[in-house]
């Protein structure tokens, strides 16, 4: 039997390509929203650390380092602007992510509906040949039996 040559080929690997990239670029979005996430929490956890050390301050009984406490709300002051900017940037990625999920949504429609045709057209190949096949068969069949009958 022949063997099975869908023509649309190079279409399809160029169509799985794209697609694999699609998915690398999601991926690397994905992972610094991730990184972002991480960033976020950890900022987080130094304002909380820079609140409980100034209300630790104020709270002794003795005297208030005015310095300290300055310090420690001016940095806490910082550390909430840093995580604004965190979920600024989260904000636009995660714009990015949905742009990008939609484009890998497209890449993989396109080389689904190519690997369906060539399933298709393989399927169609395969009929055809067997039936060519059968035909040869039978006609092979019918010229030795058409031998015997006429006999010597």
């Amino acid at each position: 039997m022949k063997k099975f040559a869908f023509k649309l080929d190079p279409l399809l690997r160029l169509r799985i390509n794209q697609r694999d990239k699609c998915q690398q670029l999601l991926a690397d979005v994905v992972r610094l929203d991730d990184e972002l996430v991480h960033r976020r929490s950890e900022t987080e956890n130094d304002r909380r650390t820079q609140i409980d050390e100034l209300r630790s301050l104020g709270g002794g009984g003795g005297g208030v380092d005015v310095d300290a406490s300055v310090s420690r709300r001016s940095y806490a002051g910082q550390l909430s602007g840093n995580i604004g900017q965190i979920e600024a940037e989260r904000s636009s990625l995660r714009r990015q992510i949905e742009l990008r999920r939609q484009a890998l949504i497209h890449a993989d429609q396109a080389v689904k509906s190519l690997e369906k045709l060539a399933e298709h057209r393989r399927t169609e190949f395969v009929y055809t040949q067997q039936s060519v096949e059968s035909r040869e068969l039978e006609e092979t069949w019918q010229a030795i039996h058409a031998g015997e009958r006429q006999g010597p």
